[in-house]
C-alpha cells in the first residue's frame, strides 16, 4: 500500500502487539492512538509502551471510549448498555473517563488536555449516536434498529445460512453486533458513554525522573 501510494520512502507498516510494541526507545517524535487502546487489558501497560517508544518532549493524542461520571454500576440498565458493547465491539471492561487519565498519568506523560468532545459535538446539531437509533425510514441504515427491520434482517440471514448463501453463524454475529450498537446508542442516550474522550499528553524531558516520582 505505501508502495502504491508513493510513500516508501516515508511510511512503513509495523504489524505487532501493542502491549509490547517492537520499537527501540525513543525512536518517535509523536504519535497517536484512535479507538484503539481501549481495546487493551492494562491502560497503564499500553500508555507505557507508547511513552516508551517517544522522544522526551514529544506528544502522545488519544481517542478513548470510556464510561463517563453519569455510569452508575448498580444501575441495570447502564449495566447492560455496557455489557453490549464490549460484547459488540470486542471490549475489555470499559474503564471511565478518570480511569484512562489516571492512566496517562501513571504511564509518565504530562497532559496538556482532556476533554470529552461529545459534550463539544452535541452543541453542533446531532448527536453522534443518532445512526445507531431506530428509525422508520427503509432508505436509511438506522432502519435495521426498529422492530420491523429486525424481523427483516434475521428472515434474510437465517435464508440466506439455509441456503448456503451465507456462511453458518452470519445470524449469530449480526446479532451480536446489532447488540454493540444498542449498547452504544443507549449509552449516548444515557450519557454514561463516550466514544469521544480526548487526551493529549507530553513526555518528559527527562522521563527518568518523572519515571521516579510516579
Amino acid at each position: 500500500l505505501c508502495n502504491l501510494q508513493g510513500l516508501q520512502d516515508r511510511c512503513r507498516v509495523v504489524q505487532g502487539d501493542f502491549m509490547k510494541l517492537p520499537f527501540e526507545p525513543q525512536s518517535f517524535d509523536a504519535a497517536y492512538a484512535i479507538e484503539a487502546t481501549c481495546h487493551a487489558p492494562d491502560r497503564v501497560g499500553v500508555y507505557s509502551q507508547i511513552l516508551n517508544s517517544l522522544k522526551p518532549g514529544s506528544i502522545f493524542a488519544c481517542y478513548e471510549w470510556c464510561m463517563t461520571d453519569k455510569y452508575d454500576p448498580t444501575n441495570p440498565a447502564h449495566i447492560q448498555a455496557k455489557k453490549w458493547i464490549e460484547e459488540g465491539d470486542g471490549l475489555p471492561n470499559i474503564c471511565s473517563t478518570k480511569d484512562c487519565l489516571q492512566a496517562m498519568k501513571d504511564a509518565g506523560f504530562i497532559i496538556l488536555k482532556e476533554t470529552d468532545l461529545c459534550n463539544v459535538y452535541q452543541g453542533e446539531g446531532t448527536a453522534w449516536n443518532t445512526p445507531l437509533l431506530p428509525s422508520w425510514n427503509p432508505l436509511t441504515q438506522r432502519f435495521q434498529f426498529c422492530w420491523l427491520g429486525r424481523r427483516i434482517t434475521t428472515v434474510m440471514l437465517r435464508t440466506m445460512e439455509f441456503l448456503r448463501l451465507a456462511p453458518q453463524g452470519s445470524f449469530k454475529t449480526q446479532q451480536m453486533l446489532q447488540r454493540g450498537g444498542d449498547g452504544l446508542g443507549i449509552g449516548g442516550q444515557l450519557d454514561i458513554f463516550t466514544p469521544m474522550y480526548l487526551m493529549v499528553g507530553q513526555v518528559p524531558l527527562n522521563t527518568a525522573t518523572a519515571s521516579q516520582k510516579q
